[in-house]
């Protein structure tokens, strides 16, 4: 499968005041990525990880401090023209955390997907639309067009979400914890449109979720970030089952288990370090019963059993 979205040494650093100082918040600091053509690839880790972040600063909502960004082979320049800018918004697609506060509560359903059909002079929107509609399950579909997102369940407003997302036939879809605010009931819902969606139109996922189980479900890969880098990658099951890096291990340790009584082996490991100050080395390190003195130098990729993990117990 040929690359979607490259990333190579991607960077994004906030400035804060703090009194009279002026402060730097190391958001990203150092993120490669490489998204496939009809893959789906989730990005786990706890929150300020860097997760949404990296997802903005894709779907250029911030810009990167530094980094290079590859668009179907093609470098992203900084600044785009209105042509290309239109092009790049047609193709990748951002999918938010909350459905109601990503929709115009004062706009009907069918304002809202023709919205984006006018802006690129796409024919025949009618049938578009009812398309879409039906491709999200939201049928019959005469009974939505006219309604509000106020009208609508969680579950709904977001499938509407998703219409919106493919309605310009994108070939990438951030989609940013998009299972986060809805009920339990209604996850797993979500998550099978996604893989419905990835087959019937060949869309490329990047799937953002704190939620192992959604992201073993749904995900050809994980790639699991702590304070701004990423720690571990590889097959989806695979980093679920048998996580190498202590991080990953924690994440897996600290998910609900329904069948357990209690979680009596989950693991108090401190919080995670400010991204202000990050230590030097590995950053779970002052969290990680197995750091040792090298932990506090550079520590690079290591491949063991095809996937690569951060982590100087497997140099």
């Amino acid at each position: 499968m040929s690359s979607v979205l490259k990333v190579e040494n991607l960077k994004k650093e906030f400035s804060i005041r703090k009194g009279f100082n002026i402060l730097t918040v190391k958001a990203l600091r150092g993120v490669d990525l490489d998204l496939k053509e009809n893959e789906i690839v989730s990005i786990v880790g706890e929150s300020g990880c860097g997760k949404t972040t990296l997802l903005r600063v894709l779907a250029r909502i911030y810009e990167p401090t530094a980094g290079k960004i590859f668009l179907f082979g093609r470098e992203l320049p900084k600044k785009l023209g209105r042509k290309e800018e239109l092009e790049f918004r047609k193709n990748v697609q951002m999918v938010f955390q909350d459905p109601f506060a990503s929709l115009n509560p004062t706009k009907t359903i069918a304002h809202m997907l023709e919205r984006p059909l006018k802006i690129h002079k796409i024919q025949n929107k009618q049938q578009v639309i009812e398309d879409v509609l039906h491709e999200v399950e939201l049928t019959p579909v005469e009974s939505y067009l006219e309604k509000y997102p106020h009208e609508l369940s969680g579950g709904q407003r977001q499938r509407v979400v998703f219409a919106r997302a493919i309605i310009t036939k994108p070939r990438i879809i951030l989609a940013d914890e998009p299972t986060s605010m809805l009920d339990v009931s209604i996850k797993s819902g979500i998550l099978n449109l996604m893989l419905k969606l990835r087959n019937d139109y060949k869309i490329a996922f990047l799937h953002v979720t704190h939620d192992l189980a959604a992201a073993k479900y749904v995900s050809d890969r994980i790639m699991v970030m702590y304070a701004g880098i990423v720690v571990e990658e590889g097959n989806a099951k695979e980093v679920v089952n048998n996580p190498l890096h202590p991080y990953t291990k924690l994440l897996k340790e600290a998910a609900p288990d329904p069948e357990k009584v209690s979680a009596t082996n989950f693991i108090d490991a401190g919080e995670p370090p400010s991204l202000i100050n990050p230590p030097p080395g590995c950053p779970f390190a002052p969290r990680c019963k197995f750091a040792r003195p090298e932990c506090s130098k550079e520590v690079d990729f290591v491949e063991v059993e095809g996937r690569k993990v951060r982590c100087v117990l497997y140099r």
